[in-house]
């Protein structure tokens, strides 16, 4: 699993440019101010603890340097 700061540009996602190739699979999309703006989407900000719980090791410190 790779994580990637992307945007969306209202109709698709724009990956960076090092990504661009990449093969096709499923991914993961997070709108944070979609999630703050509506509490419908609380459920996202439980999620976090997961996602800090993931990627929080030493293996996947190497994508804090890029």
């Amino acid at each position: 699993m790779v994580a990637v700061k992307a945007r969306f540009d209202g109709k698709k996602i724009v990956v960076p440019e090092e990504m661009r190739g990449a093969p096709p699979g499923e991914v993961i999309v997070i709108f944070p101010e979609v999630a703050e703006a509506n509490e419908s989407w609380a459920w996202m900000k439980g999620q976090e603890q997961a996602f800090a719980e993931a990627w929080d090791n030493d293996e996947d410190a190497v994508y804090d340097r890029l």
